[in-house]
């Protein structure tokens, strides 16, 4: 008897955050593009309140306010906070992905100003290409907000001056994450 009611502690130990946890999974999933994902940051807004409501909730049962479990789901929200904050999911996949995207922009035809594309570099979806003056400018498909474009800029010389966006951020050599607002 004792081993069911541990078996059944640890499923309700994982109902009560397992919610939250995904929850925070799934920020850090939409913090990867530059500007962040909009289209599931809207997701996650109730998602948010709707889990940390649940927590909430669960507290009023003495069971669960005196488990160490009913620490996950905050902490797992201060974590994650403190991950996008600093742009951390962001910084890691253009790390990861930084090779396969200088091989694009090298592939890319000189001759060619501006092209819309759906290709793939590393973990990002490339919705449009620019280019002039030795700037290339790569549009990321589902960044930024809805008065915003985000994506990433190479430039070989590093003048960030030549590029006309609303915010520039250095990443590595050459490579900037650059965000454009029509407000």
């Amino acid at each position: 008897m004792a081993g069911n009611r541990t078996y059944r502690d640890w499923w309700w130990r994982l109902a009560l955050t397992a919610p939250m946890v995904a929850v925070c999974a799934l920020t850090v999933v939409a913090a990867v593009p530059p500007g962040g994902s909009f289209g599931l940051i809207l997701v996650l807004i109730p998602a948010w309140s709707l889990s940390g409501l649940m927590w909430v909730v669960l507290l009023f049962f003495r069971d669960y306010r005196r488990s160490r479990w009913a620490l996950v789901p905050p902490l797992a929200g201060a974590l994650t906070l403190a991950l996008v904050s600093f742009d951390i999911p962001m910084k890691a996949a253009f790390l990861v992905s930084e090779p396969a995207l200088t091989r694009y922009v090298r592939s890319l035809p000189e001759d060619e100003r501006w092209a819309s594309t759906g290709d793939r570099a590393g973990l990002f979806s490339i919705e449009s290409v620019q280019r002039w003056n030795g700037v290339t400018q790569l549009r990321v498909a589902g960044s930024g907000g809805m008065l915003e474009q985000c994506g990433f800029a190479y430039l070989p010389g590093g003048d960030v001056r030549l590029l006309d966006v609303s915010g520039a951020e250095r990443l590595s050599d050459g490579w900037y994450v650059v965000c454009v607002d029509f407000d």
